[in-house]
């Protein structure tokens, strides 16, 4: 039976403690262990924003595993544009500080590696990611446009270098696909340990655009499909409902009915949260086809021309170059757009909105 444990933490100062107990509950050796620390390192936004996951719980686990004997590796491969973007996001989230000494830049150490896919026979991932004894990831209590949510298997897309995520987005085109590419990517290493940051967390159109949402919990466990149905009960609705873990489920990556989960703690749905603007036109996609749904009931990237600052980030990470500029304000191709929202997603000034008319 896979376990999840679910601790109160009302504020970030209480996070130290909490991590001690997360790892009394799921002991292993660790000294002399190479351990990789996954966290989600989306972007460059301060940690206030709950866009990302909060410094003081990757410096507590940090420290923990330190002072353990354990090899650590903090890194992440955020979906952010540039060369120098991981450092840039390292150090905006506040990431880089938290881990000690033990940030690195994973994206310059890409090996390619076959997969089992519909999608790609092979994609490029991070050789810190193969060579880690353990590897810890460390999610964020958030929802996602696309996906519905952004959990333990959803963080596992960090492990993907640079412009191979835009590829498979453009090649799992579509929100199911897209889902099921997910776990095509999280069959190569699933974490041996998934620590989510429920603290704050964010609801409405995350990753990067939603509200963050006080939670008040530290929750973990060793089965990612399992710690994300936890996320998503406590969000008030039926993880077997969600693409992303129905897919992980059937490929026998974890158990997503709860009430088949050894739980510690008390599981609570959190009163009135706020999905993405998309969930109900994703639920209506299963009767109607998801080409009615693309072009009819898909909400659509607009932009906010008085927030868009011109910086053309949005036009050079479009996995299917839908948009160009015109002038100073980029365009969008909406035969050609397929909806994966990376421009919304990863726009640094807000500037993209997601509209069902319009």
């Amino acid at each position: 039976m896979s376990k999840v444990l679910i601790l109160d933490c009302a504020d970030y100062g209480f996070v130290e403690d909490k991590i001690n107990s997360v790892f009394e509950e799921f002991p292993r050796e660790w000294d002399g262990k190479k351990v990789l620390v996954k966290p989600n390192m989306l972007c460059d936004r301060s940690p206030d924003q709950a866009l990302t996951t909060h410094p003081s719980v990757v410096m507590a686990v940090t420290k923990w595993l330190l002072d353990a004997g354990a090899e650590v590796i903090v890194g992440d491969n955020p979906g952010a544009y540039g060369r120098q973007a991981n450092e840039r996001c390292a150090r905006g989230s506040g990431i880089a500080d938290a881990a000690l000494g033990c940030y690195k830049n994973i994206a310059n150490d890409g090996v390619a590696v076959e997969i089992n896919s519909r999608f790609s026979d092979r994609l490029v991932v991070s050789r810190e990611v193969l060579d880690a004894d353990i590897l810890i990831s460390l999610p964020k209590f958030k929802t996602h446009v696309l996906t519905q949510i952004t959990g333990a298997i959803k963080n596992m897309f960090g492990i993907v270098v640079g412009a191979e995520k835009g590829r498979l987005h453009a090649a799992a085109n579509g929100y199911r696909n897209f889902a099921e590419a997910l776990v095509d990517v999280y069959q190569i290493r699933p974490p041996d340990l998934a620590l989510m940051d429920a603290v704050v967390g964010m609801e409405g159109n995350g990753p990067s655009s939603g509200n963050p949402k006080q939670v008040g919990k530290i929750i973990a466990s060793d089965d990612g499909a399992s710690l994300d149905a936890v996320m998503v009960t406590m969000m008030g609705k039926r993880p077997e409902k969600i693409p992303l873990l129905k897919f992980a489920h059937e490929r026998g990556f974890g158990e997503i009915d709860v009430s088949k989960l050894e739980i510690i703690g008390e599981l609570e749905t959190l009163e009135g949260f706020r999905m993405p603007s998309t969930f109900s036109s994703h639920l209506f996609g299963r009767l109607a086809g998801n080409r009615l749904v693309r072009f009819f009931i898909d909400p659509k990237p607009v932009i906010l021309a008085d927030k868009c600052k011109s910086c053309g980030i949005c036009v050079k990470i479009c996995p299917v170059q839908a948009m160009t500029m015109k002038g100073n304000i980029p365009e969008i191709d909406r035969e050609t757009c397929i909806r994966c929202y990376c421009c919304q997603e990863l726009c640094p000034n807000d500037a993209i909105e997601l509209r069902r008319w319009g």
